[in-house]
């Protein structure tokens, strides 16, 4: 492939074209090493989907389609691109190769279906997290995308961050031992910032099959944090905590170590343990060895890797790290959670039945 991919977004707000914005003194990506090492996330700018676009090799931004003249008005004057108030004659005019879906939640399964039929030669859609507010809606939303042939990629940054990368490959190595607990704390809800600790978690430790939740109970399903333990499908356990005002951060333990870091700028390690004196015959003393996770700077923020990757999966070189069945996942682990939270019990996954129906409102 040598022609550029022509993009076009969904939603001309925040994490479209402004989020970056309130970022006064923007550092160059190599600032981002040794003592200022980082996790991932929204450190490394852009993160708006409209300069990623344009900053990315490969891709040409032509279109932005959405509600409200002014914000429509504002984001073809920065960007330079054609607006369009209506969905179908975009795709129709400009067939764009890769959609962004920057919508609110509840808009995003109509959004997506709606381009997955419309038969314009769209080759991907990228759509934010939370990917929907309910799973009735992630299906129909993969499904529509199955049938079309198009890729259903989610942006949960995490997985695009080199140092999460790194952990994980580490943890595949065998650096750590046998992993036995995952956990993770995060702040702005089980929905909103919850996804972000589920898929990452996922990410690391595979497949969650049963969550157990507490919290404040309510009358309706609505965003609110709650804190969990989660079973995952390898034996593993997790807890979750979503609902304190506690530092953000994950910790992976294992056999022989445990891998640590947070959204805080340097702090991510890797301890390993070994005997104090290698010829003892008993398990311990140990002493444990910590090092630095993540020195190498980054060459690109986590907006950006996601389009390279999917540059090289529709290329046919390697599929992208975050499908919507991920995406699906981690906001079923969520709800998941929400329920148990609120009925009492324990929760097995998949969820089922009128369970799929449930919608939460999230942003």
């Amino acid at each position: 492939m040598t022609a550029p991919l022509r993009a076009a977004i969904v939603g001309p707000g925040r994490i479209a074209s402004t989020y970056d914005d309130a970022v006064t003194n923007k550092r160059p990506p190599e600032f981002f090493s040794g003592e200022h090492r980082h996790p991932g996330l929204y450190t490394i700018h852009p993160v708006n989907h409209a300069e990623a676009y344009r900053t990315t090799a490969g891709y040409e931004l032509v279109a932005v389609v959405g509600r409200g003249r002014e914000r429509l008005d504002a984001f073809r004057d920065r960007w330079q691109v054609a607006a369009y108030d209506d969905l179908e004659r975009m795709l129709a005019e400009e067939r764009p190769d890769v959609v962004s879906i920057c919508t609110q939640s509840a808009d995003k399964a109509a959004v997506t279906r709606a381009v997955a039929r419309a038969g314009t030669g769209v080759r991907a859609i990228v759509v934010e997290k939370a990917m929907a507010t309910s799973m009735a809606e992630t299906d129909a939303m993969i499904a529509a995308c199955e049938d079309a042939g198009i890729d259903l990629v989610v942006n949960h940054p995490y997985r695009f961050s080199p140092m999460v990368r790194e952990a994980r490959d580490l943890i595949e190595r065998g650096e750590i031992g046998a992993v036995g607990t995952l956990s993770g704390w995060s702040r702005g809800g089980t929905i909103h910032g919850g996804t972000h600790i589920f898929d990452l978690l996922r990410y690391i430790g595979g497949d969650i099959v049963e969550v157990t939740a507490w919290g404040q109970p309510t009358e309706g399903w609505s965003e609110r944090g709650v804190s969990a333990m989660v079973r995952f499908a390898s034996g593993a356990t997790g807890f979750v905590s979503l609902e304190r005002d506690a530092m953000p951060g994950i910790d992976i333990r294992g056999a022989s170590g445990a891998i640590t870091f947070s959204t805080m700028v340097g702090d991510s390690w890797i301890v390993r343990t070994s005997r104090l004196d290698p010829g003892q015959t008993r398990g311990y003393p140990l002493v444990a060895t910590r090092e630095p996770l993540g020195d190498a700077p980054p060459t690109r923020s986590t907006t950006q890797q996601l389009l390279v990757d999917l540059r090289e999966s529709l290329d046919g070189r390697a599929k992208v790290g975050s499908s919507g069945r991920d995406g699906a996942a981690a906001l079923e682990a969520g709800i998941a959670a929400l329920i148990s939270a609120k009925e009492g019990h324990t929760v097995a996954l998949p969820l089922e039945g009128a369970q799929r129906e449930i919608v939460v409102p999230n942003r």
